[in-house]
Order: C-alpha cells, then structure tokens, then sequence
C-alpha cells in the first residue's frame, strides 16, 4: 500500500463494508477514473494490525478532485 502512495496514487476511500467499497468504485471507473481496491482482508496486514476486513480505493492525485466529488 506504501508503494501506491509513493507513486501518485491517494487513498479515497476506506471503509469496513465490502459492498459499499464495489459501488464506490464501479462509479469512479464508470466516470472514467482509474481506481485500485485494496482488500486489507486479503493482505499480511491482518495479522499486523487492526485494518481486518478494511477496504481502500486509491485514486491518481490528478484524479482526486473529482473522483471526491462523485463519492460525495
């Protein structure tokens, strides 16, 4: 998750409800946005701290505006 920071990508979104998170980024992708899913459940990340079941989109920075603007 570090590397995408570091790459110009931003966290949007986070959220413990799986569902939610899919709506979330069908939207953004049908707007034309690039999004990534980070599913923490399915990561070392569990076993490291409390982010069990957590979901994050992650947007390009030149995405961000916009993409916080359709999520409301």
């Amino acid at each position: 998750m570090e590397e995408l920071l570091k790459k110009g990508w931003v966290l949007i979104f986070k959220s413990v409800d799986g569902t939610d998170a899919k709506i979330k980024k069908s939207k953004l992708s049908a707007a034309g946005i690039e999004v990534i899913a980070f599913d923490h459940q399915d990561s070392m990340m569990t076993s490291l701290n409390d982010t069990n079941f957590m979901v994050s989109l992650f947007v390009h920075q030149k995405d961000e505006a916009s993409a916080k603007e359709i999520l409301g």
